[in-house]
């Protein structure tokens, strides 16, 4: 385990190679090797993700890391971050120094710290629990949420047809605030309600979730998708397991809840969850241990920017009624329109990135690392993103509508 050759100082450097380019022209591109120095050091070197010989050389590409920076960005695993680049390492750094993670288990002599009171929950899990499911609806029966129907801030992301197939949703569909995306299957009220309480050993009631709606996140992702941790609010219902649940059994403020949403689709946080994703699945262990403000750090003038906007995003059909009314709104459900949605969106990117402590420039190389150090840089943060969007508009739309909301906070004095 590297965290103890950090920790008995006996670790020089960890080199990660890639066979992509055939290094060992007999050995399958998909294989990975190490080149491991073991001996008397009080930090280590590593180089990730290099594909040639050559790349060990790059000073761009090498970081360091101590025993802090161990307990620093992974408390509770104390398992090795990777980075393409070291400045991809020191902004990592930065954010974990002011940003506490989502939940810190205990151990070594550290107390458990969850500051969101939060409990996971798989809903149903989609093999063992197949039997319950119902092909059709009727009384007492609701919807079975699967993750590929959401999206960041958006419940109707996509939808089942007639002969089992999802699509994505149209934007016609999402002008129609009466529209509710169609699923495979539905399970019964009942189980979802049993599922939503929590009881004691005698089986007595403790708690039960009694709001209209839910928040989760797509447990199968990827560091190379536009977007790597994809969370969004839902009306209550069956829900999936590969849509992990966020319950908040001690805390009740909606209004925070909503800040906790902004801040897990904002880029700043998603840029950190690509540095700490190395697979296709936002485990339990990944998600707790990325850098998540806590409710304490929003103040009334945070909220007062962020729940609005957040609303907005997410009220765009009566069946999300229950959480507009959390958050204080009692008005019609607002218009999808992708243009105003892409503004709300960079105005929160931006609000989070001052939250986060990041400047100007940071925020920069976190939509783009070669708008800061040129195009030859080993690292990428949001290039799916960045080249649909040339491909659809002509331009990077993202990168010009976050840094022009920065612009307008600094104007404006806000964070």
């Amino acid at each position: 385990h590297l965290f103890n050759r950090i920790a008995n100082g006996n670790l020089i450097s960890l080199y990660d190679i890639e066979n992509r380019e055939a290094v060992f022209p007999s050995v399958h591109r998909s294989y990975k090797f190490c080149l491991l120095t073991l001996g008397a050091s009080a930090q280590a070197e590593f180089v990730c993700f290099a594909s040639q010989v050559s790349q060990l050389a790059d000073s761009r590409r090498r970081f360091t890391l101590t025993l802090e920076d161990f307990r620093l960005l992974n408390p509770n695993t104390r398992s090795c971050p990777v980075f393409r680049s070291n400045a991809d390492a020191e902004l990592t750094k930065k954010i974990y120094r002011r940003v506490p993670v989502l939940w810190q288990e205990s151990g070594d002599g550290v107390q458990e710290q969850n500051p969101w009171a939060l409990q996971f929950l798989l809903m149903f899990m989609m093999n063992t629990d197949s039997y319950r499911f119902q092909d059709a609806d009727g009384d007492g029966i609701l919807p079975l949420y699967e993750a590929k129907l959401i999206h960041q801030f958006d419940h109707r992301w996509a939808t089942y047809t007639a002969d089992v197939d999802s699509r994505d949703v149209s934007d016609i569909e999402k002008g129609d605030v009466d529209y509710a995306v169609m699923p495979r299957y539905w399970v019964s009220a009942a189980e979802v309600e049993e599922r939503l309480t929590k009881r004691d050993r005698e089986g007595n009631v403790i708690w039960r979730w009694e709001r209209g709606w839910l928040m989760g996140w797509r447990d199968i992702t990827n560091a190379t998708n536009e977007r790597t941790v994809i969370a969004s609010v839902l009306p209550v219902a069956g829900v999936g397991n590969n849509l992990p649940l966020m319950l908040f059994y001690e805390r009740d403020n909606p209004r925070q809840y909503a800040a906790l949403l902004g801040n897990l689709c904002a880029l700043a946080f998603d840029f950190v969850a690509r540095n700490k994703t190395g697979g296709m699945h936002m485990n339990y262990f990944i998600y707790k241990q990325l850098p998540v403000l806590p409710p304490e750090h929003y103040t009334e003038t945070d909220l007062a920017f962020i729940v609005p906007r957040v609303l907005e995003l997410t009220y765009t059909a009566y069946d999300l009624a229950a959480w507009a009314k959390d958050l204080g709104y009692s008005g019609e459900p607002f218009a999808c329109n992708p243009t105003r949605r892409a503004a709300l969106r960079a105005e929160l990117d931006a609000y989070y990135a001052k939250l986060y402590g990041l400047t100007r420039d940071e925020l920069r190389y976190i939509l783009d690392p070669a708008d800061i150090m040129g195009d030859d840089y080993p690292s990428e943060t949001f290039r799916v993103l960045k080249n649909g969007e040339l491909r659809e508009f002509g331009e990077y739309r993202t990168q010009r509508l976050v840094l022009a909301a920065w612009d307008q906070l600094e104007k404006e004095g806000r964070a």
